[in-house]
């Protein structure tokens, strides 16, 4: 807080009326002055005591906190801290299922690592063992999580947004079984899709991630596939938000109802607008 606030707070115990008390807490809590006169019609009509005791315990606590002319500023997401919602899981483990999605295309499409190794990503690749394809997809999930925990300390968002351990191996879980189970989720989704008429009337089969030849043949041509989702990262974004989608609801939710656990996100599915979900997880 700026010497001038400090003022202003310091100033309040000399105040008497609540409009005043008010007005200097819009103030001090830094709303813009565009809303504090909202704010001071808003309190005005609460004249009861126990309200104004609030106020005026909170900018004597503000008063107090600054007395020592501390520049220091809060970081990080104040909000989330205070509530203890924890940060949605979904966000990178799309990210992270996209990647992989990505470099199955250009590795469908001969292209190979930096230092010249083949991309092992593709479980329907004969000459790539399923180890492999699990090592490449754990260590983008691994990656994902340490670059998104150095930016949440970064950012001062600390605990508030540092993965803890449970919520690490639901990530990378997700993201090798996704990996592991491509071609029967794929296969999945364009079942679930065919059969919805107001996907292919409006031209919708992008929005789940599919080109509109996989669902008229299920067979599809994967060297174009493998191009379009090179080029357009909507489409794989798509995809890799309904492989998800699929996957918690087919593999993840069943199995951990069967031995009686759970995860940090209780498997909801809840990163899928409803007219896709609906689709998605219809009972056949």
């Amino acid at each position: 807080m700026s010497l001038s606030s400090r003022r202003w707070a310091l100033a309040l115990l000399c105040m008497s009326t609540p409009y005043e008390r008010n007005e200097v807490l819009a103030f001090t809590t830094g709303i813009p002055p565009c809303q504090s006169t909202q704010v001071n019609v808003a309190t005005r009509t609460c004249s009861s005591t126990s309200r104004r005791r609030r106020s005026l315990h909170h900018i004597r606590k503000l008063a107090a906190d600054n007395t020592d002319g501390s520049t220091n500023k809060t970081t990080g997401d104040t909000l989330r801290a205070s509530t203890g919602i924890r940060p949605s899981l979904h966000p990178i483990t799309i990210n992270c299922v996209a990647e992989a999605l990505l470099l199955r295309s250009r590795s469908r499409l001969g292209k190979k690592q930096e230092n010249g190794d083949p991309i092992t990503i593709d479980t329907s690749d004969s000459s790539v063992e399923a180890l492999q394809v699990a090592i490449t997809a754990g260590g983008i999930a691994v990656n994902a999580i340490d670059q998104r925990n150095k930016s949440a300390d970064a950012d001062g968002d600390g605990e508030n947004a540092v993965l803890d351990t449970s919520e690490q191996q639901t990530v990378s879980g997700r993201v090798v079984g996704v990996v592991m189970r491509l071609p029967e989720l794929e296969s999945l989704l364009v079942d679930k899709v065919k059969g919805v008429g107001w996907v292919s009337k409006y031209g919708e089969e992008e929005s789940f991630g599919l080109l509109r030849s996989e669902v008229k043949d299920s067979e599809g041509d994967s060297g174009q596939l493998a191009e379009q989702l090179q080029l357009n990262p909507l489409l794989r974004m798509n995809r890799a938000e309904c492989l998800l989608a699929l996957f918690i609801d087919t593999v993840e939710k069943p199995q951990l109802e069967r031995i009686g656990q759970r995860v940090p996100d209780s498997s909801r599915v809840d990163f899928i607008d409803a007219d896709r979900l609906e689709v998605l997880v219809a009972e056949d």
